[in-house]
């Protein structure tokens, strides 16, 4: 099987802006999702117990 990986002409070139640009997206995407992910349990866990936390 043939797969063609899309490389963004900004990662294509080496420069090492845009490996840190990536580098900084992720860092920032993954903490919203933890963020999201606990806060919501915290406070489903809140409301299930008939109080707010």
């Amino acid at each position: 099987m043939n797969v063609k990986v899309h490389t963004p002409k900004s990662l294509a070139s080496g420069s090492g802006m845009a490996t840190m640009k990536q580098f900084l997206m992720s860092m920032v995407a993954t903490t919203i999702s933890i963020v999201l992910t606990f806060g919501t349990a915290s406070w489903v866990e809140a409301h299930s117990k008939g109080g707010f936390a």
